[in-house]
């Protein structure tokens, strides 16, 4: 897994470097849901025209709660840094958009016990690197005036190793508004 994440962040880098077309479409938008689970903030481009592929790096920020035996939960918080490699199908203003990618964080869990003692909480902390991996479907929007809007399903693979982040949920839908730049 660990290659997987460090060929991923190497093609990124790459592609970035190699970046330098004027006639590429650029889109910077902040998305609600999917990969960053509240909120977050997105850069994507194409390597040439605004169809065909592309990347998206964002950074966004991370909460949630998670069940494992009633009443106990586990809270989740941190921030992420996804990184997609996307396909555009279709040629107009409506496209299909389809990815993957990995989300690299640094997250904190809190276990609750609130039976115990009349405690609302019984706080465990633990804050460390963790990552997912994800796919993604969706419509994308683009106008001539340059508004962007996404919509989609963000379905995401959770790996059993030391630094996968085990309790994501396995699939999210998201929503995005941002700007042609």
């Amino acid at each position: 897994m660990r290659k997987i994440i460090i060929t991923l962040a190497l093609c990124m880098l790459g592609a970035i470097a190699l970046h330098a077309q004027d006639d590429t479409e650029r889109s910077i938008s902040i998305e609600g849901l999917g990969v960053h689970n509240v909120v977050g903030i997105n850069f994507d481009s194409r390597f040439k025209g605004n169809h065909g592929f592309g990347f998206r790096v964002g950074a966004g920020y991370t909460q949630g709660t998670h069940a494992y035996i009633s009443p106990s939960a586990t809270r989740v918080q941190g921030v992420a840094f996804p990184l997609e490699i996307n396909y555009l199908l279709g040629q107009d203003m409506h496209k299909l958009e389809l990815g993957l990618g990995c989300s690299l964080g640094y997250y904190g869990e809190r276990i609750e016990f609130p039976e115990y003692a009349g405690h609302a909480y019984w706080p465990t902390t633990d804050k460390s690197f963790a990552y997912f991996v994800f796919g993604n479907i969706g419509y994308r929007l683009q106008t001539k005036s340059g508004l962007m809007i996404r919509a989609g399903w963000a379905p995401s693979i959770n790996y059993d190793d030391t630094h996968s982040l085990r309790r994501r949920p396995l699939t999210s839908l998201y929503l995005g508004i941002g700007w042609r730049l």
